[in-house]
């Protein structure tokens, strides 16, 4: 069964929910309508009649009990008594009075009303088997001199049944009509509401690795698709420039790779031209290790840059303190800088901790330093210090080389980039060092920061958090 789309679903739980609380609604107002019909309009009607005859009996206690009916022919007709039924009793039952109203019939009397009656109590009852239809009736105890009667008013309660019918139909009709009209309306406004998302999947389907450049329409206004599709473009901006440069890094290093194999092929061609003596054949072969070391280097570079970007590499950052990373990282490098006749100074460090994985942190640091050692001439000098600031610390390796031009910051940290003073010593590299030390650094919540100076060195600045 095929799923409800997301449209229908927010219709119908808009329409469940209003189609609930419309039922309730018209349940109290029914509730509330026939407690006004039965209780403000009939209750209080015979309870006003049945008080209005007992006090005109208790005026004038020396007449004979009767009821109050405006004798034939005298008066106009009462709309008060014309549709009520009334009685007085004694409190045992015995009829005194009834109204023209009642003809030969009897309001019910009781026993239990009796003793009501006679605690002093006023009691309504509902009886549906009087006569052809149910009355609504209450009991009022009076007073005359000594003897003490009961007086009965009662009505028909067929009009008042028709009337709170009539009105249950009624709140259900409305009930209904609202329902249908605001489903109605809902479901129009839900299409229009939900017509640019659909505008927007159809425009997001059409766009795919060939076209990430594209953007989606922005609908000029800052409500929520204003922000969707802004966030939607944002995304696609950031997949365009993680493709151009997942292609700029497959064409470098092909461009990389191609350059050792290109040599080593030719070598070994221009070798096998001819016989050759052992020692030419000797210096090539020395010539072939070294482009094979060169590839070695190629491929445990790229090795590590593709774990790092896949996260396959684990990282556990814990609390270090900052010198055992500069003492990792100096002793990786040393043998290198004693042979280049470069000196490495530390200075004192201060005792603080820092939060990074122990690995990969020394090998960024190791990196920067083997850089700094690298483009140092004979007899320079790399040195490293250490400063706190309140959330990080800092760890600044300054070298003694040519420095970096300031139209080159930009691009130090690409892959495969190599700046002007690596082509013009042909220094040994492939421009990777400095991005896989970014990219560990990051991944740490650390930064690397460059200062420098054409001619007079440069300084890497590895910022860590504290911990």
């Amino acid at each position: 069964m095929r799923p409800l789309s997301f449209k229908t679903r927010l219709w119908l739980g808009h329409v469940g929910v209003l189609a609930v609380l419309l039922t309730l609604t018209a349940i109290g107002a029914d509730w509330a309508f026939r407690r006004v019909v039965l209780g403000r309009i009939i209750d209080d009607s015979i309870l006003w009649l049945a008080s209005t005859e007992a006090a005109t009996i208790e005026a004038d206690p020396r007449r004979v009990v009767h009821i109050h009916d405006t004798a034939p022919g005298t008066g106009p007709p009462s709309f008060t008594r014309l549709d009520k039924f009334v009685q007085i009793t004694d409190l045992d039952g015995h009829v005194t009075a009834r109204s023209v109203t009642l003809g030969t019939a009897r309001l019910p009397t009781s026993p239990d009303l009796l003793a009501r009656l006679r605690d002093g109590e006023t009691v309504f009852a509902t009886h549906t088997e009087f006569g052809e239809e149910p009355i609504r009736m209450v009991s009022l105890p009076i007073q005359v001199g000594s003897a003490r009667y009961a007086v009965h008013v009662a009505m028909s309660l067929d009009d008042a049944y028709a009337v709170t019918r009539a009105g249950r139909w009624l709140f259900l009709t409305m009930a209904l009509v609202i329902l249908t009209a605001i489903g109605l309306t809902s479901a129009v406004l839900a299409n229009s509401a939900l017509r640019p998302i659909d505008q927007l999947v159809r425009r997001t389907r059409d766009i795919g690795e060939a076209n990430l450049s594209e953007r989606l329409p922005h609908p000029g206004t800052p409500d929520e698709i204003g922000r969707l599709v802004e966030t939607l473009n944002d995304m696609l901006g950031r997949l365009d420039r993680s493709f151009d440069a997942q292609r700029r890094f497959t064409a470098d290093a092909s461009h990389e790779l191609r350059s050792p194999l290109s040599r080593l092929r030719a070598e070994l061609e221009v070798t096998l031209r001819r016989p050759r003596t052992t020692e030419e054949y000797g210096e090539t072969l020395h010539s072939c290790l070294d482009e094979v070391e060169r590839l070695q280097r190629l491929t445990e570079e790229l090795l590590r840059l593709a774990r790092i970007d896949s996260r396959e590499e684990p990282e556990h950052p814990e609390a270090i303190p900052v010198g055992e990373i500069i003492q990792a990282a100096v002793a990786v490098i040393r043998p290198e800088a004693d042979s280049r006749s470069v000196a490495l100074e530390v200075a004192s460090t201060p005792e603080v901790l820092v939060s990074a994985a122990r690995g990969a942190a020394k090998l960024a640091l190791a990196n920067i330093l083997q850089n700094a050692v690298k483009f140092s001439p004979a007899g320079g000098l790399v040195k490293t210090v250490v400063t706190v600031s309140q959330g990080e610390a800092v760890v600044a390796v300054s070298d003694t080389g040519p420095g970096v031009s300031p139209e080159e910051l930009s691009q130090l940290f690409q892959r495969f980039y190599r700046g002007h003073a690596a082509r013009s010593t042909d220094a040994a590299g492939v421009g990777l060092g400095l991005a896989i030390a970014r990219a560990l650094l990051e991944r740490q919540g650390g930064r690397i920061s460059v200062e420098t100076g054409t001619g007079t060195g440069a300084t890497f600045s590895v910022h860590l958090r504290r911990v």
